[in-house]
């Protein structure tokens, strides 16, 4: 059955009073704030108003997110990451001990340094309407998890231009963003203006399954019972198609796009999940072991060795290896081969298997042609 494995940053099976501290906090060690459950779990927060034995435990607030950063499916298996936040979190600008091989190797990869202020945006929204080579509209919706760029030195004037907007409008919108803004030379400047090198990261971690009401395995009681109980809970389990999906509907437009701009996309995974692709699409990411940036680009990390003994605090992912390669390329004329092969099957099964499927089912009726 499956079991929380880190609760609020900390591993549920070795609590101690540093662990209860930080539930007392509801506190995301990853984010150095708040949790918010990963930004996505909002209907399962949990109203501690309504359950008086976890306000004991979370005293000064009200409302919690679901602090479940990892399930274990098994004892002594790797665990799966299902929370964003614990893989990577630039949310609020702070940076977390817990995650700092991660982002040198991002830095690394992408070519920052030293010589240069690079700012971070989270969840930037794009949609607009273009046109392709054959002046077809279409349309681009999607948003991005982090940006990262350079900055420098930018008249308003020429910002207006190049965003075909009033110099009023640059002017206020950088204000209340709060962008350097200084008059200089008879001018107006924004100091710190977006500018290349553009970096594009998007994390995709496990999702959950919906759990059973009657089992209390959705996500929110697990939380609760783990809170309450320790170990003695019961966890949802891992929706493996849901987070492949949802990975291949992006992979190939996101990086296209930061290629289109002149920068690069990364994708951060977690070894587990990068094993999982390998074994379930035609793309065998081993071959693509790298040491620099291509079209396409996965990092992974994961917990290793790090499961096995005691830990005196969160755990930070290690074992980072970076896999990349073109979108699709040519073999002397053959079949295009690349990470476009993500979206192929790994294999076919047998046709035997569709018989034994449609034999263990009932059927819904006749089909009747009229």
């Amino acid at each position: 059955m499956s079991k929380i494995f880190e609760l609020f940053g900390y591993r549920l099976d070795q609590w101690n009073e540093a662990a209860a501290a930080n539930l007392a906090q509801a506190h995301c060690p990853f984010m150095n704030g708040e949790c918010d459950g990963g930004g996505n779990r909002y209907s399962s927060a949990i109203n501690l108003d309504e359950h008086p034995a976890l306000k004991t435990k979370v005293p000064n607030k009200k409302i919690i997110q679901c602090g479940v950063c990892s399930l274990q499916l098994h004892t002594g298996e790797q665990p799966w990451i299902v929370c964003p936040r614990r893989l990577l979190s630039v949310k609020y600008g702070n940076l977390s001990a817990y995650q700092a091989e991660v982002r040198q190797k991002i830095s690394t990869y992408a070519g920052l340094t030293g010589k240069m202020n690079y700012k971070a945006w989270s969840e930037v929204k794009i949609k607009t309407e273009v046109s392709n080579d054959e002046d077809e509209a279409k349309t681009f919706d999607y948003t991005f998890d982090y940006v990262i760029a350079g900055t420098g030195r930018k008249k308003v004037d020429e910002a207006a231009k190049l965003l075909e907007m009033s110099p009023a409008v640059v002017r206020k919108t950088a204000e209340s963003s709060g962008f350097t803004l200084a008059a200089r030379d008879g001018a107006d400047w924004i100091d710190d203006f977006p500018t290349d090198p553009l970096i594009i990261i998007e994390v995709m971690t496990s999702s959950t399954s919906g759990g059973n009401k009657r089992d209390r395995t959705q996500i929110a009681q697990a939380c609760e019972d783990a809170i309450l109980n320790g170990m003695k809970h019961n966890g949802p389990g891992i929706n493996y198609r849901q987070v492949w999906a949802r990975m291949v509907s992006q992979l190939i437009v996101k990086s296209q796009v930061a290629l289109a701009w002149g920068g690069k996309t990364i994708w951060l995974v977690q070894d587990v999940l990068a094993d999982y692709i390998s074994k379930s699409t035609a793309l065998r990411l081993p071959e693509y072991l790298a040491e620099t940036l291509n079209e396409v680009n996965i990092l992974q990390a994961g917990y290793g060795n790090a499961i096995i003994g005691q830990a005196n605090g969160p755990i930070e992912l290690t074992g980072t290896k970076l896999f990349s390669g073109p979108i699709a390329e040519s073999e002397g004329g053959t079949a295009a081969k690349g990470f476009i092969d993500i979206v192929k099957i790994g294999a076919p099964p047998p046709k035997k298997q569709i018989w034994k499927s449609l034999l263990h089912k009932p059927p819904l009726g006749s089909w009747t042609v009229s």
